[in-house]
């Protein structure tokens, strides 16, 4: 019963499923962004290819509305990720359902939406 005893009602997650956790992460920014670049680097080349807008401020304020429910869209699922941490698979799966919102019709360039939704998840994961 010693896996009881690390556990907390605060905090269900053991220090090796946090590091395992941690890894999945990282596996997954060296995966989807390279060694090469940095996460908002990343972001920022893939926001300038998906955004159709041409006005600095509406481009902007798209980018945070986007970001914003990437946000919410996994803040309802990060638990489960401390529990069994992220992989490719999920992350394509997630950011594939979510692109489909009604709210992104208008973005035409979805294979770049996409990859950006799959990026700003990992480095979402990356924070908690």
């Amino acid at each position: 019963q010693a896996a009881m005893e690390e556990t907390t009602v605060a905090s269900p997650v053991s220090p090796r499923q946090l590091a395992a956790y941690r890894k999945a992460v990282l596996d997954l920014k060296t995966q989807f962004v390279g060694r090469d670049k940095t996460l908002p680097e990343r972001l920022a080349e893939l926001a300038d290819k998906w955004n159709p807008l041409y006005d600095p401020k509406a481009r902007t304020d798209l980018v945070e509305d986007v970001n914003a429910m990437i946000r919410d869209y996994i803040r309802s699922l990060r638990r489960g990720f401390r529990a069994k941490p992220p992989d490719a698979e999920r992350i394509r799966a997630l950011a594939e359902q979510l692109s489909q919102n009604k709210a992104f019709e208008r973005i035409k360039r979805k294979d770049l939406f996409l990859r950006y939704i799959e990026v700003y998840m990992i480095k979402i994961l990356g924070e908690g």
